[in-house]
């Protein structure tokens, strides 16, 4: 079953099938995982899928701060695991994009991204990946025995409809607020609400494959964007909040990393405001349009 819905009835009953897949392909993983950083990947991306669903019902679901937050539990337990390996891999990009301006500056490059590695063995050493994967697996497990009993405060297209226009919502508001002040955390929020959008279209991708498959693999281009800018804040604020007083061979990486976070901005800001161009209120009734295509 993809992560989709596939016909216009039965809205509760496909909220809680696509639910269920989302646990037990994390199961899965868990139950085979060989690499723990892919098995990282994977869980957390389940995680997501699944509190994007849960915003979608969020309005008419009782239930959705519980379970919101113990999906966010699950997600936030590897959270340093992730944001080590991120950080490798983007100083690793940095270096292969920008290494001759940082060898002419004299910045040590290298020796930083020696001590990323280290830092993030360091940190796998330290917390226990067999217990942490057991942990997450009892987790998934218990929440796989509740999405059985989901009830929804309506039916049929009513349980998706006033979330799909929230996130709408959101994703323009949180653009608004981030072309205002584009700062790190400003552009973050808004981060997450184009994932969370982007979710939410491909839930409907099948409603009009012809325009929404595109829509998905642009909203997806948006978010992997803003995940880039996302993963140079993070590295940035490492590289400040560790460098030696008085050091300055950074500060050529700094700018290189701010730079890069404008170009980053900009291509982000012309691609989200083409995805917000149309009011909610035209957007709604788009895909309730839709929706009806379904059958």
């Amino acid at each position: 079953m993809v992560y989709a819905f596939k016909q216009s009835s039965g809205v509760a009953g496909q909220v809680r099938d696509i639910a269920a897949e989302q646990i037990d392909k994390a199961l899965e993983a868990i139950a085979a995982s060989e690499d723990f950083d892919q098995t990282v990947h994977t869980l957390r991306k389940s995680c997501k899928k699944l509190r994007a669903l849960l915003k979608l019902v969020r309005p008419v679901f009782a239930d959705y701060e519980a379970e919101n937050a113990a999906f966010r539990a699950i997600a936030d337990r590897f959270s340093v695991a992730r944001d080590a390996a991120v950080m490798v891999q983007t100083m690793s990009g940095l270096v292969d994009h920008s290494g001759a301006r940082l060898s002419v500056d004299g910045v040590g490059s290298v020796t930083l991204l020696d001590r990323l590695r280290e830092r993030a063995r360091h940190l796998r050493q330290q917390m226990g990946e067999e217990e942490l994967l057991a942990l997450a697996a009892a987790d998934f497990t218990e929440a796989r025995a509740r999405v059985p009993s989901w009830q929804f405060e309506a039916s049929g297209t009513a349980i998706v409809q006033p979330g799909l226009r929230a996130g709408y919502r959101r994703f323009r508001k949180r653009l608004a607020e981030a072309r205002k002040a584009p700062e790190g955390e400003v552009v973050h929020d808004w981060r997450k609400a184009a994932k969370v959008w982007w979710y939410h279209m491909r839930l409907y991708e099948r409603t009009a494959p012809a325009i929404m498959e595109n829509l998905c693999v642009r909203l997806d281009e948006l978010g992997e964007t803003l995940g880039d800018h996302h993963n140079l804040m993070v590295l940035s604020d490492w590289i400040v909040s560790t460098r030696a007083p008085g050091d300055s061979s950074a500060d050529t990486l700094l700018s290189i990393i701010a730079e890069q976070q404008a170009a980053l901005s900009e291509k982000a800001f012309i691609l989200g405001r083409q995805f917000a161009a149309e009011p909610p209120s035209g957007a709604a009734r788009r895909f309730d349009a839709y929706w009806q295509l379904l059958g």
